[in-house]
């Protein structure tokens, strides 16, 4: 049962279109505040929003609102609150778009909300959105993927489809290594979403062993997902060896916890990609380290250089595989709970900002 404060704006009867908005300053606190439909304009789209997961990943959009990559710029709130970005299954309701027709799905990056107006250009996956405040945003940001009808795995979609393309790539980027002689692999957070499906992955391509490092109360959780050649808490770092040279994925954007690694393996690290902010202490930048020196992975780039090198349909045909695979084996061990009304929004985000939360669990919300 998740636990929190409740705001007054929460309480009562929810408006049927309307945004949630956090205060800057304090995350916890939110605010719901009805929206009215605006005219649409020749060439935009309204999308209604069917669901969303909230994870880390969407905790980090608003830690990170003010960062290099301001997610706060995004979808501008009022003076003092800010809109969250998440990623949702859309339906397109209204349309002065005729490339975009009403009842179309979409996937996409909006603001928590019960709708989003685009400006849209058709694109071979979906379209793209053109308006000039969001331009600063990586392509990445601005598309709009067409999507299926839901099917049986539709929930897990839409808690993995943000996330398993860092996972994808960190693959690619573990293969690459290998070919440059790497004998393994050690991944901090092991239990976060992203971790397993990097994890799966290694596990399914080859026999390179792969060593987990996550908190003492989900070591069992992590070792039952048999997708780690071992599993071991922080606390036991000491007791923790790995064959070398070794590739370090971080995933928690602690300090201390990424200079313990170098400390404990001194001369042993091959390559440092710094992925995640798992950590509620993390930070953007990474601490002054030996070699080698850390690299800030950031997906939306790598994908960019991987579509410009492979081609677009090649690229995708193996990237929907390998999620299609991956979706299927978390069906063993997520459990989704789906949650609906803004209060719910608000109540889970808050519980994701100060509650530790079950790593075998994620929470799919509905406007």
């Amino acid at each position: 049962m998740l636990k929190g404060r409740h705001s007054p704006a929460l309480e009562g009867e929810a408006a049927d279109s309307w945004d949630l908005l956090v205060r800057r300053d304090d995350l916890t606190a939110a605010e719901v505040r009805p929206v009215p439909h605006p005219v649409l304009a020749p060439g935009e789209v309204r999308l209604a929003v069917e669901k969303f997961a909230l994870t880390m990943n969407i905790v980090t959009y608003a830690r990170l609102g003010d960062s290099e990559l301001p997610f706060w710029a995004a979808f501008p709130g009022p003076a003092g609150y800010g809109r969250v970005p998440v990623w949702a299954f859309l339906r397109v309701t209204d349309s002065r778009n005729t490339d975009i027709p009403v009842g179309s799905r979409y996937f996409g990056f909006v603001p928590m909300a019960t709708h989003h107006t685009v400006a849209a250009r058709l694109t071979t996956r979906g379209f793209v959105d053109t308006a000039p405040q969001r331009e600063f945003l990586p392509s990445w940001y601005r598309t709009f993927q067409r999507a299926a009808e839901p099917d049986a795995l539709d929930d897990h979609r839409a808690v993995f489809r943000p996330i398993f393309p860092a996972s994808f790539h960190l693959a690619d980027l573990v293969a690459g290594q290998t070919e440059q002689g790497v004998k393994s692999v050690l991944i901090t957070s092991a239990s976060s979403r992203t971790a397993i499906g990097l994890a799966d992955l290694l596990a399914r391509h080859g026999d390179l062993p792969t060593i987990g490092l996550t908190s003492a109360a989900n070591v069992d959780f992590v070792a039952g997902l048999g997708c780690y050649d071992m599993v071991a808490g922080y606390d036991t770092l000491d007791s923790v060896s790995v064959p070398a040279p070794a590739v370090f994925v971080d995933f928690t954007g602690e300090h201390r916890r990424i200079s313990a690694i170098y400390e404990r393996f001194p001369g042993e690290l091959a390559h440092t990609a710094l992925v995640g902010y798992t950590h509620p202490e993390s930070v953007q930048q990474p601490p002054d380290l030996a070699e080698p020196e850390p690299e800030i992975f950031f997906t939306p780039a790598v994908e960019e250089q991987a579509v410009a090198d492979e081609g677009e349909e090649r690229f995708y045909a193996r990237y929907h595989d390998a999620e299609q695979r991956f979706l299927e084996s978390t069906t063993d061990w997520l459990t989704i709970r789906r949650q609906q009304g803004p209060a719910a929004v608000a109540e889970v985000f808050r519980a994701l900002l100060t509650e530790p939360q079950p790593p075998g669990v994620s929470y799919l919300l509905s406007p």
